[in-house]
């Protein structure tokens, strides 16, 4: 099984939020880890980044688990950047 990863790019910033079956996840800015934390239900990875001069974007990633499947999404100032359902390919 591939590892879930959901990809953007926003404000000249490149954005990544990977998830492993384990639980583990990690929000990258500009391929920096910036943020990570574990949950097999619900995580929320926050950082902020200088994305022009003077000019500061709050970034975060959402994670949501249920048996089968998990949902990232990608926020920058809250706007939604990115979303995607990934299968985790888990027997139950």
């Amino acid at each position: 099984m591939a590892t879930p990863t959901l990809q953007s790019e926003h404000r000249g910033a490149k954005l990544a939020l990977i998830y492993r079956a384990d639980g583990h996840a990690q929000l990258l800015v500009n391929g920096l880890v910036r943020d990570e934390g574990q949950s097999l239900t619900r995580l929320k990875l926050q950082s902020v980044v200088q994305t022009d001069y003077e000019w500061h974007e709050k970034i975060s990633g959402s994670i949501e688990r249920n048996d089968q499947s998990v949902r990232l999404t990608l926020m920058m100032s809250d706007i939604e950047v990115a979303i995607g359902d990934f299968d985790l390919g888990l027997e139950t």
